[in-house]
């Protein structure tokens, strides 16, 4: 019962028609991207490129096992592909004019967010299951049973990885603050 074996589950209450299964699962989406990509307009990009992928393989989705974890799998892979292309368009545009004034205020509010962020790419590299896990529970706001179809886990078992998710991501930020102290 992991990414590679997903849960089986009944795909009565997936709906057949993509849009009504976009439009549900729609939110949940761009609270996830929100949350990787930090700006609410990459987020929208990613979601609705997610979206145009999802729609070309809709068929081979509702095949699926665990259609919805493959939905979340697609958006994570998009999520990668912008990162992806974030760093391609770094390099082009080192040979670029630089802007007039940069404006580096959004700079600020992303500090504010890097422990947080370095202690769940660390968990991550460790045990990307409870990342999933807390993230979802704790900054998309889903409940364990939404959280264990998205990552084809049972309720039970995430609410474990929320925990232990949650308990390890406290060791490492305590451990954190301690070497900067």
């Amino acid at each position: 019962m992991n990414e590679n074996f997903p849960a089986a589950r009944p795909t009565a209450d997936l709906p057949l028609d993509f849009e009504a299964f976009f439009q549900r699962e729609q939110k949940s989406f761009l609270a996830l991207a929100c949350f990787k990509l930090r700006d609410r307009r990459d987020a929208e990009d990613a979601v609705l490129e997610a979206g145009r992928r999802m729609y070309a393989k809709w068929e081979r989705i509702l095949a699926h096992v665990n259609p919805t974890a493959m939905a979340y799998r697609i958006l994570h892979g998009v999520i990668g592909d912008f990162y992806r292309s974030q760093i391609r368009d770094a390099r082009v545009q080192a040979f670029a004019e630089p802007p007039d004034r940069p404006d580096s205020s959004y700079l600020k509010e992303l500090g504010d967010h890097e422990p947080l962020d370095l202690a769940l790419d660390e968990l991550e590299s460790r045990a990307p299951l409870q990342a999933n896990s807390v993230r979802l529970y704790y900054l998309a706001g889903l409940s364990y049973g939404q959280i264990a179809e998205r990552l084809g886990t049972t309720p039970g078992s995430a609410k474990v990885s929320v925990s232990i998710g949650l308990q390890r991501l406290k060791e490492i930020m305590t451990k954190r603050s301690g070497r900067d102290e």
